[in-house]
């Protein structure tokens, strides 16, 4: 059964006190403690960000953040759903 601990946090996302979910599924390697749905698809953790449930490849997560219509950022890169702007 689900813990007790489980935390729905909107956009597919979810997680309990150990795991993160996106769609049911769990996502490995993400840090619980930290993660959080950014809203459009995106959520980050300390060390990591996503896109609908698939971690990005390079991001810098502590700068990561939503800026809507798809867009992403950090302190280097723009992402457009969840794939780099080059």
């Amino acid at each position: 059964g689900m813990s007790s601990s489980f935390v729905n946090l909107g956009g597919g996302y979810a997680k309990d006190s150990f795991r993160i979910f996106y769609r049911g599924n769990k996502i490995d390697g993400g840090m619980s403690s930290s993660f959080v749905n950014l809203g459009g698809g995106y959520a980050k953790d300390s060390f990591s960000a996503y896109y609908r449930g698939v971690k990005i490849t390079g991001v810098t997560a502590h700068s990561f953040e939503y800026l809507g219509r798809g867009y992403a950022q950090d302190s280097w890169n723009t992402y457009f759903l969840g794939k780099k702007v080059e």
